[in-house]
């Protein structure tokens, strides 16, 4: 037996969109219910299957801003249908010899020089997830919530993760000139600052992209730093002693990665929280191209152990490094850890 879809996806956008009417909370938990009975006995597989391709439908929703108002700072993102073929223009006044390409299991490098124009060949990535049935019963609002928003922040994150990667490979290769490289143990805000004037050179304010841990460990240094703390505005102090995360770092704009928890023990996250990112603002030419083909899918099984619902995510998408001059990367080896 499967539910009506269309009246499932209103009732999934009016809850996750805060736009409940008078009976959607007692309808959500009645139709989690149904799903997964009192959260301890096997669901019925059809039902399972239409809830989590919705929820993942309704993520892709959320993915779709956070993709944009983030990736679009060092990236032009678009979307393809499945099937068609997205030219990409080099761009000629680096004279780029080679791009990084992403493929399902690492990155490939392919060259173009000479060329034009490259096509956006996609590919599948994956990435693994789990979610409690029980603790859907028993909160199902709130949990539903989070369930949801959880699966479009592994979404963001996978696209990051092989982001992650280019870079590595482009550092390794010289696509990335080694003055936009920053590496080493207790790292200066006078050697952070160095970095951000490189990359001024290409114009506008530049992002700087990291964990939280780690635009503190610099956003805190502008009020020890013997220079800095006596430029600083009244603005700036309030924001280092009361904001969540710190916006402001010298003459960058700072922006927060979402890094959940991996473990139980809130010792493990997704990605380094040592590792961050700076880039050229303002800059026609962005350092990365993604080209999205189609939604995000899923796959599941339930563990017959612990019952939870394990989900298998995939998104067909193409994603290359074109410009890696406009990028930095910094990495601090022993003052930021968990």
């Amino acid at each position: 037996m499967k539910f009506d879809n269309l009246k499932l996806k209103g009732l999934f956008n009016r809850v996750v969109f805060n736009k409940m009417e008078d009976n959607d909370s007692t309808d959500i938990q009645a139709y989690i219910k149904k799903v997964f009975n009192d959260g301890s006995a096997n669901p019925d597989p059809t039902l399972l299957h239409q809830f989590n391709q919705l929820v993942v439908e309704t993520a892709d929703q959320i993915a779709k801003p956070m993709v944009t108002n983030l990736l679009s700072l060092f990236a032009t993102v678009s979307k393809e249908q499945r099937g068609n073929l997205k030219e990409l223009r080099i761009p000629q006044k680096n004279k780029a010899k080679v791009v990084w390409s992403a493929t399902g299991s690492g990155v490939d490098l392919v060259r173009v020089e000479g060329k034009k124009s490259i096509f956006a060949v996609p590919t599948h990535l994956s990435t693994g997830f789990y979610y409690e049935p029980l603790d859907l019963v028993k909160d199902s609002v709130d949990q539903f919530n989070k369930l949801v928003k959880d699966v479009a922040n592994a979404k963001v994150r996978l696209y990051f993760d092989k982001v992650n990667e280019l870079s590595n490979a482009a550092v390794t290769s010289g696509r990335i000139p080694s003055a936009n490289v920053l590496s080493g143990a207790n790292l200066t805000l006078t050697q952070y600052n160095k970095l951000s004037s490189v990359l001024q050179r290409y114009g506008g304010r530049p992002l700087f992209i990291a964990d939280s841990l780690m635009i503190d460990y610099f956003a805190m240094q502008q009020a020890t730093d013997s220079t800095i703390k006596n430029l600083l505005t009244d603005g700036i102090k309030e924001e280092l002693l009361t904001a969540l995360n710190p916006s402001t770092i010298g003459r960058t704009t700072a922006v927060n990665l979402v890094n959940p928890f991996t473990d139980s023990t809130n010792s493990k996250v997704e990605l380094p929280v040592n590792k961050g990112y700076m880039f050229a603002g303002g800059v026609d030419q962005k350092p990365f191209s993604i080209v999205e083909y189609g939604g995000l899918r899923q796959l599941h099984d339930q563990d017959i152990e612990d019952e939870r619902v394990k989900l298998k995510l995939i998104q067909d998408v193409s994603i290359n490094l074109l410009f890696g001059e406009a990028i930095g990367l910094i990495t601090e080896d022993a003052a930021i850890s968990l």
